[in-house]
């Protein structure tokens, strides 16, 4: 069964996040939050988000 792994500098996706908005990466965590942040953005501007916001990947079953 896959994981979800959650850390600084995973690129993850909110869940119904659009197409054309890039992935996010994740600057920090702590408990059942992640901060999260556009590459393009200024370094002070980041979103708390809750684990449970973030998208699960696909497995790739081969």
């Amino acid at each position: 069964m896959p994981s979800l792994v959650v850390r600084p500098g995973v690129t993850v996706r909110l869940k119904l996040q659009p197409e054309h908005v890039p992935d996010f990466v994740v600057m920090a965590c702590g408990s059942d939050r992640a901060w999260i942040r556009q590459p393009e953005w200024p370094l002070h501007i980041q979103l708390c988000v809750r684990v449970t916001q973030l998208a699960m990947p696909y497995a790739q079953v081969s």
